[in-house]
């Protein structure tokens, strides 16, 4: 069981920074209070590419956004002047985030090398720090949705920007973000923090509770053999 603890635990956790990092992380959803608005979009989503009610970004494809720069080099506001408001909740949630895979990372390491009780233990500690930064993540990030749902953060300058799409931009002008959320990538992070915990508590009960067949002992007969008295002459 230690072996079998050294292998898989480091694969669940290399396993979670992989889903963390190219599973989606955001989920932004834009719509109108006024139904036939929303009907309006939908119809104009359906023959229009381009135009979308619902967006999804993993952090692989953010850090390639940011790595391509806008599209329009000639926009009149660049992205750090458009996502001002945010822009301390987006550096905040960058650095948690970027910790929980580290931690996660870190995980894997002391699992490997987990030949004893109290190293199993310092996994679980790890995995427990992991939930906490998980939580001010989650925090920073409900931060930063609640002003992009109230409009702080100007959706028509933001989509000009990385969209060439005329009727994408014109779209915006009626539409706004009515659901932000963090998504699969992120959860997938969490919830394999929390498996980890609880894989290596049954792994130390195991272990120190080894599961072994009952052996029944039948208790053999013994022949007794009668001495006769020899006969006096």
């Amino acid at each position: 069981m230690k072996l079998a603890y050294r292998i898989v635990t480091p694969i669940l956790a290399v396993g979670a920074v992989v889903l963390g990092f190219f599973l989606k992380l955001f989920t932004f959803v834009v719509g109108s209070t006024d139904d036939q608005i929303n009907n309006l979009v939908n119809a104009v989503s359906s023959l229009f590419n381009g135009i979308h009610t619902t967006y999804e970004y993993s952090a692989f494809e953010i850090i390639k956004m940011v790595l391509a720069g806008p599209v329009k080099e000639d926009a009149e506001k660049s992205f750090s002047e458009i996502a001002a408001p945010i822009m301390s909740d987006i550096i905040a949630f960058a650095v948690l985030f970027s910790i929980m895979l580290l931690i996660m990372l870190a995980v894997a390491v002391l699992a490997a090398l987990a030949n004893s009780k109290k190293k199993r233990i310092a996994v679980i500690c790890t995995c427990a720090g992991g939930l906490a930064v998980s939580l001010a993540a989650i925090v920073v990030s409900n931060s930063a949705f609640a002003k992009i749902i109230a409009g702080e953060v100007n959706l028509t300058e933001l989509v000009s920007l990385v969209s060439d799409n005329v009727l994408a931009t014109l779209a915006t002008a009626i539409v706004s973000v009515t659901s932000a959320t963090l998504s699969a990538g992120f959860y997938a992070v969490f919830g394999f923090f929390i498996l980890i915990i609880i894989w290596t508590i049954l792994s130390n009960f195991v272990i120190k509770n080894p599961i072994q067949k009952s052996k029944s002992y039948k208790r053999k007969n013994v022949k007794r053999t009668v001495i006769k008295p020899e006969k006096k002459a």
